[in-house]
């Protein structure tokens, strides 16, 4: 989304927060509602950052580091309106249930304030510190938004340039770094944002612009055997391949409505926990992969295996293939209509920072595949507290996911974790967005172009 927040924007956001949450008294102990320190974090917000039970036993550095990992992830949700933050602080329900914008959330545990009050005093007091005036939204609802309630479809900004995408896999996961002429700069901290330095990293931007990586780069995502991959945009099946033991990988192809291909290869062939190349149907890909079959970005389209073999760049790389010589990944190319490969990796840390801690799976997110199949139990990676994590593919092929493993590049800098299974039959909005009661028809120029790919070059996207 290109969206940058520059410091002395943070410094100003936080010395609101603090002025008017404990009139910047850091060693505020905690009161009714169990929150203190400069921020009033409660106790389950604040859950032992740092290794401090408490925010107000947290030295004022660290206090400020945690509240900054909030607020700049407040910034990228809602595109940089600074008036969105002190209704995110003070109730975040109320931004995808306008009724709450004028209750008092909360009375018994001291609260006075309707949250609209408390969103004008807010930004009155901003303007007082920052000297610059921003208008509360008084007299009008806010508007619900989608990708902040949580099992809802992603809601994908509009672009001008090269497409907006969803990112690619649900759960834990690892956004591998093309080949480039330097390592010096890394996005391993995006993948497992643990502390706030996974807000500052080098964006793929300045990395391409000092001309270190390739062009038109893939996306290479590594995870778990089984781990549900996603559709990156809304469009249609183009191709399918799913021959097991055939010596190539099982991929798809989903094409959106400007003709742009994403050209998805590594699925899973094995049964779980094995290398057999004899897996079920419904255990490589969903019910949604099949040629001329309408996707939704964020469905689930497959299952995580290591039927594709790495890139060149990534095969002698330690850290990579931590010891495995094909780990569970999935590869996501982009070829336009011409035929001419498109980057991919961009858009796909674009997403990344987007996306990061939202809870992405629904009834929306997939159809049957077939039915009374052996429900498969897959463990994901676990939050310190304990909360379990995990994939589970029911008798009907659909995915409910639930802690970790139900949100998008999770981990220890997301604050809520969902106990609750998400998915078809479980938690998380019922219905997808608006826009998919329009059906996406691929014209017929677009088919014929498709099939005018040589295949030799951009293997599983022509139909034969």
């Amino acid at each position: 989304m290109s969206i940058v927040v520059y410091p002395e924007q943070i410094e100003y956001i936080l010395a609101t927060i603090r002025h008017l949450e404990s009139r910047d008294n850091y060693l505020a102990p905690p009161n009714a509602g169990n929150a203190s320190g400069a921020y009033q974090f409660i106790r389950s917000t604040w859950n032992n950052y740092g290794g401090y039970e408490h925010a107000y036993l947290a030295p004022p550095a660290v206090q400020d580091e945690r509240a900054a990992l909030d607020v700049t992830r407040f910034l990228a949700q809602f595109n940089n309106d600074v008036s969105m933050i002190p209704v995110m602080w003070y109730y975040p329900i109320a931004a995808s249930q306008p009724e709450w914008m004028d209750r008092v959330p909360g009375p018994q545990f001291g609260n006075r304030l309707t949250i609209r009050e408390y969103q004008t005093l807010w930004l009155r007091n901003f303007s007082r510190i920052s000297g610059t005036t921003i208008a509360p939204r008084v007299g009008e609802p806010l508007q619900a938004v989608p990708s902040l309630i949580p099992g809802a479809p992603p809601v994908l900004p509009t672009s001008e340039g090269d497409p907006s995408l969803s990112f690619p896999v649900l759960g834990p996961s690892n956004l591998i770094l093309p080949e480039c002429d330097s390592d010096e700069s890394s996005i391993d901290d995006v993948a497992t944002p643990s502390d706030a330095s996974w807000v500052a990293v080098t964006s793929f931007a300045d990395i391409h612009e000092a001309g270190r990586c390739a062009a038109q780069t893939p996306g290479v995502i590594t995870g778990a055997q089984l781990q549900p991959v996603l559709a990156v945009a809304d469009g249609v099946i183009t191709n399918v391949h799913d021959e097991p033991g055939s010596g190539d990988p099982i991929s798809i192809t989903l094409t959106d409505a400007s003709g742009t291909s994403f050209v998805y290869s590594g699925f899973n062939d094995d049964n779980p926990g094995t290398d057999d190349g004899n897996a079920p149907e419904h255990l490589r890909l969903s019910g949604l992969a099949e040629v001329g079959r309408t996707v939704r970005a964020g469905q689930v389209i497959g299952f995580m295996g290591n039927s594709a073999a790495l890139p060149d760049q990534m095969q002698n790389d330690p850290e990579a293939l931590d010891g495995v010589t094909t780990p569970p990944h999935v590869q996501v190319r982009s070829i336009d209509l011409n035929g001419d490969a498109v980057d991919t990796y961009g858009p796909i840390v674009d997403a990344m920072f987007r996306q990061t801690c939202q809870v992405m799976i629904g009834p929306w997110s997939g159809t049957a595949h077939g039915d009374g199949h052996e429900p498969v139990l897959v463990a994901a990676a676990d939050r310190t507290d304990g909360t379990g994590s995990a994939w589970v593919i029911s008798e009907t092929g659909q995915v409910t996911a639930t802690g970790w493993a139900a949100m998008v590049n999770p981990g220890e800098a997301c604050t809520s974790t969902p106990a609750e299974m998400f998915g078809p039959g479980a938690g998380g909005v019922e219905e997808g967005l608006a826009h998919w009661l329009t059906p996406i028809d691929l014209p017929t120029e677009t088919w014929v172009a498709i099939s005018m790919h040589d295949d030799l070059d951009t293997r599983g996207v022509v139909l034969r």
